[in-house]
């Protein structure tokens, strides 16, 4: 199969993530896949990094659509794919008035916390011009299925997929706790995420004072970058809630690393995580997880039955989820051994590119 992978945004976020890894796991079952991209954009640059075929001809957001769709149709001409794949609204409507006329099939994925639209033109588009539609949650399958008529065109869940390998650590966890001064007999959890109040860190805090008085050997690990909120907040906040061991490595470019040093790990978002990235990361590496009922987290942890679900936005509860993996290691073992094994079967970047593929056979087939 021939693929023009479409993904265009001005960033790096989950979305973008999500194309990528979708598009190196159909090409690691065998699949010619062309990514498309902004030009110069941050998906651009890590598609060259990733060693994908890259194109960066067409600027899909670019309010000249006839000179877009000009360029679309001579690469898809070139390239002569079988399907394209939009991850986007701009490539969506691009790629199918361009596959229309080329007489291919264009496929739409979802993984945005936004409604779809459901006015007329979004109608036409997703009811007439659309083979397909791939979303990130079964939540968001369903307000498609009552949003148009589809009359039968395909809607499919597609969960993420990690490359398991990067996961199996050739440095135990316990060294790098030793490399972070963290002793042996001291409980890590972690968050991982971008310092934004959608990431709940304010309840990850509340939640770890809560616990510090009865399990004060607990070492309080954030990962990520400052965004709408400062590292040195976070530090402030901490300290006003008497959590005095807390390491703030930064954005870290070998992620997986640091989180074998988890005993705990915990997603505290409150909205958002149409895509969960960080819960896989947290599965592949064998880690209990502790995780808000939000999105896909909700999902993927209702159908593995891996790592304890709490309310977002609930301190109280996250700090009883999280006591009670602290205080029987035995317990963090099973649902870390859970949560590998659902990696392992549905997970692997190899099952992405098989179900990926089922579902575009399904599209061509009619």
């Amino acid at each position: 199969m021939r693929v023009i992978q479409a993904i265009d945004v001005r960033w790096y976020n989950a979305c973008a993530d999500f194309a990528l890894t979708q598009a190196l796991a159909l090409q690691k079952i065998g699949h010619e896949v062309l990514l498309m991209a902004d030009p110069a954009s941050p998906p651009a640059k890590r598609a060259k990094e990733s060693g994908l075929d890259l194109n960066e001809k067409v600027y899909f957001s670019s309010i000249n659509i006839a000179a877009s769709i000009t360029r679309l149709n001579k690469i898809i001409r070139k390239f002569k794919p079988d399907v394209i794949l939009a991850h986007r609204g701009e490539s969506h409507l691009l790629g199918a008035l361009a596959a229309r006329m080329n007489k291919i099939s264009v496929v739409r994925f979802r993984g945005d916390v936004r409604v779809p639209r459901s006015d007329i033109f979004s109608k036409m588009l997703n009811e007439k011009l659309t083979g397909g539609i791939a979303v990130s949650t079964e939540k968001l399958k369903n307000i498609y299925l009552s949003s148009y008529n589809l009359n039968g065109i395909p809607v499919e869940v597609i969960y993420p997929g990690i490359d398991l390998p990067r996961f199996s650590f050739k440095t135990p966890g316990s060294a790098i706790k030793k490399k972070l001064g963290i002793k042996s007999d001291e409980i890590t959890v972690g968050i991982v995420g971008r310092l934004s109040p959608v990431k709940g860190h304010r309840f990850f805090l509340e939640a770890v004072s809560r616990v510090l008085p009865e399990i004060p050997n607990i070492i309080t690990v954030i990962v990520g970058e400052d965004a709408q909120i400062k590292k040195e907040e976070i530090l402030r906040s901490a300290e006003k809630l008497g959590i005095e061991k807390i390491i703030m490595p930064g954005r870290v470019p070998n992620v997986e690393e640091l989180i074998s040093a988890f005993d705990i790990g915990v997603v505290s978002s409150v909205g958002s995580e149409m895509i969960c990235r960080v819960l896989l990361e947290y599965y592949a590496a064998g880690i209990a997880a502790v995780g808000t009922s939000v999105n896909q987290i909700e999902e993927i942890m209702g159908k593995s039955g891996a790592g304890l679900l709490v309310p977002p936005g609930n301190s109280t509860s996250m700090a009883d989820a999280i006591k009670k993996f602290a205080v029987d290691e035995n317990l963090r073992k099973i649902h870390g051994e859970r949560a590998r094994k659902w990696m392992e079967i549905k997970g692997s970047l190899e099952n992405l590119g098989r179900v990926t593929e089922i579902f575009l056979e399904r599209v061509l087939n009619g």
